[in-house]
């Protein structure tokens, strides 16, 4: 649904967003999906698909077998998230935007030139505590606003940065930094959460003189189950930040420029 929600139509209801503002049969994105199934056959009790009309022209009715085991790749994408602020935004125009400008800096030479980065050392010190073998994620504490705040979730495969709402109400923020939002998150499972908003808040890793302080721009959510924070791909890319899943431990660039570590919470994860 885009748009603020106080300006759609209240007696117009869509199923697939659930949510007002529009008709089930007059909703694009909904005509969208289905159009995408259809084409894929995933609707082939329905509707015939475009991908088995094709296959089937001046082909013979003789049925050839197939091997079991194929080298044919299918190169068809697998995506796992929606609705983020990185990679341009939500919107297919965003999205257009940048990938014109990420063509022009790889095909003027821009992307050769190498950013200054740290050299990477782990010490037998940073190696932490913890119970070996594990599966356990890679949980930290940071500064965030005026107080720190546990449960904080590193997480490489998401694209955004979450918080909860109970979280951001137990912090010090200007309640009119929060900006509304129209977008959608979309998880792995094809899940759908409607943000309360958006807000851009402090945060501080590591120690007070000597970590990194960035404004990292949240999705605000009501909740976020056993965490309080997730910190995205789009964060740790800002702090060059490198993951060590097998240590539990995150190496990143501090504001002088030295390499910082975070040991995660073992008992906590």
């Amino acid at each position: 649904m885009t748009g603020s929600a106080e300006k759609r139509n209240k007696n117009k209801h869509c199923h697939y967003h659930e949510d007002v503002g529009h008709d089930t049969n007059d909703c694009f994105s909904l005509k969208q999906m289905l159009n995408r199934l259809a084409d894929k056959g995933a609707l082939k009790s329905y509707v015939k698909s475009k991908v088995d009309f094709k296959s089937n022209l001046g082909k013979s009715t003789k049925k050839t077998s197939q091997p079991a085991i194929s080298s044919k790749t299918d190169y068809k994408p697998v995506y796992t998230k929606a609705g983020r602020f990185a990679g341009g935004g939500p919107t297919i125009r965003g999205k257009k935007d940048r990938l014109r400008k990420m063509v022009h800096y790889v095909d003027g030479g821009q992307a050769a030139r190498k950013s200054a980065s740290p050299e990477v050392i782990i010490t037998e010190k940073e190696r932490g505590e913890f119970r070996r073998p594990h599966d356990d994620l890679v949980v930290i504490e940071c500064k965030v606003a005026n107080q720190f705040v546990g449960r904080i979730l590193i997480n490489t495969g998401s694209s955004i940065d979450i918080i909860s709402r109970k979280c951001l109400s137990n912090l010090k923020y200007r309640p009119g930094s929060m900006m509304d939002v129209s977008h959608l998150l979309v998880g792995f499972g094809g899940g759908v959460v409607h943000p309360v908003g958006r807000i851009d808040l402090p945060i501080r890793m590591g120690e007070k003189g000597s970590g990194r302080h960035m404004t990292i721009r949240f999705l605000v959510v009501e909740e976020l189950n056993d965490y309080n924070l997730i910190l995205g791909q789009t964060t740790l890319n800002k702090c060059k930040a490198v993951m060590i899943p097998a240590l539990m431990l995150v190496k990143y660039e501090k504001d002088d420029g030295i390499v910082g570590s975070l040991n995660g919470d073992q008992k906590t994860a």
